[in-house]
């Protein structure tokens, strides 16, 4: 048997090339050897280029199911789950490309650990790899959460809606049930859905729904609020509330907030509109870096430049030094601000004045 092997192999060619090890896979060797064994070169050939094809389709599943999206959702995996039920819900949910490569990656790993169960906040703009880490090293069972002052409650039903603890359309809903919102901070407060979402850091669990959000966040507003305004009377405080919300969303200055609060009193007691660009933008539904003159048109009750007094609710929720400076705003004769570039404010007591303030900020932005 070993004779007719060591005869065919001198027959088929084999050895006529002595090849050196440095230069086994030089060009020459290489065009000698296909020269010598076409079918074996060019199945070599097909091989190679089947393989990267594998590799690359394989490889591409590692990639992020929506590249991009900072969307998260709440992800269980129940005790006893096993790793292809796992897999088979992660593509179910839009949150890997491929069981098949998850669970070979899993397996295949040299950290030799499984998935771990518990909740987990995973969202289809992480690859697999991410994935793969999250699920291994397991969350806490609580997140934490920052609102930043200012918001409106579409806008914070956004940020719980893309950390995947809410639906944002249940979030709203619930805001606007009179009962629920009645129940809630009393019976004052059920005919407006903006304003008492209070702006703070707050710890969630995993499994908190639309309705705890909202019980915490309005129980911490009652809190601060009425700590700064309980002297008031309940009619007295709505209207701070929406004052609040219109300084907050005026002002970028902490020191400026009590003066653009003054500022809005003065108005309201000389019977003047408060012409807050706030409102408008409110009223809009969306913001605009820059209000034209037909914005100012827009009929709502919120628009401030049509209709005199205060719009019918707050445009946003307030921070604590909003409340306080609509509660004790400054003694000023101002009577218009106009926004600066840096964010600040020129305030002035006339309309001339105004104007002229108006004419030296523009000159400023055409600067830059």
């Amino acid at each position: 048997m070993r004779q007719r092997l060591t005869s065919w192999v001198k027959n088929n060619g084999f050895p006529i090339v002595k090849f050196n090890r440095i230069s086994f896979f030089s060009k020459e060797n290489w065009r000698i050897f296909r020269h010598n064994h076409p079918r074996l070169g060019g199945g070599i050939i097909i091989l190679s280029g089947f393989l990267v094809v594998s590799l690359s389709v394989f490889f591409w599943n590692f990639l992020p199911e929506d590249p991009g999206s900072t969307r998260l959702q709440v992800f269980e995996v129940p005790y006893g789950t096993s790793l292809r039920q796992v897999g088979e819900r992660l593509k179910s949910r839009g949150l890997i490309r491929s069981r098949l490569a998850f669970e070979i990656y899993v397996r295949l790993n040299p950290k030799k650990r499984m998935v771990k169960a518990g909740r987990y906040q995973l969202g289809p703009g992480m690859n697999l790899f991410r994935v793969v880490k999250e699920l291994r090293r397991g969350i806490p069972s609580q997140i934490r959460i920052t609102i930043p002052e200012g918001l409106t409650a579409q806008e914070i039903a956004d940020l719980f809606s893309k950390k995947g603890l809410a639906d944002r359309e249940r979030f709203l809903k619930l805001l606007k049930d009179p009962q629920f919102i009645g129940g809630l901070i009393g019976e004052e407060w059920k005919t407006i859905s903006e304003g008492y979402l209070f702006p703070d850091t707050y710890d969630f669990s995993l499994d908190v729904t639309e309705e705890e959000i909202i019980a915490k966040m309005a129980k911490r507003f009652l809190e601060v609020f009425e700590s700064e305004v309980e002297a008031a009377p309940p009619s007295r405080k709505r209207e701070l509330l929406i004052i609040a919300s219109i300084v907050e969303k005026e002002a970028k200055k902490a020191d400026e907030r009590p003066i653009i609060a003054g500022i809005f009193y003065n108005r309201l007691r000389r019977g003047y509109p408060l012409q807050s660009c706030a409102t408008v933008q409110y009223a809009l539904g969306k913001h605009k870096e820059r209000l034209y003159y037909k914005d100012l048109e827009v009929v709502s009750p919120y628009n401030t430049y049509l209709y005199s007094g205060l719009p019918p609710g707050p445009i946003a929720n307030p921070g604590l030094d909003s409340i306080r400076a609509a509660a004790s705003p400054a003694k000023v004769d101002y009577l218009y601000f106009v926004a600066k570039p840096d964010g600040s404010h020129i305030f002035s007591t006339t309309y001339q004045q105004h104007l002229i303030a108006q004419r030296k900020v523009e000159r400023e932005r055409n600067r830059q």
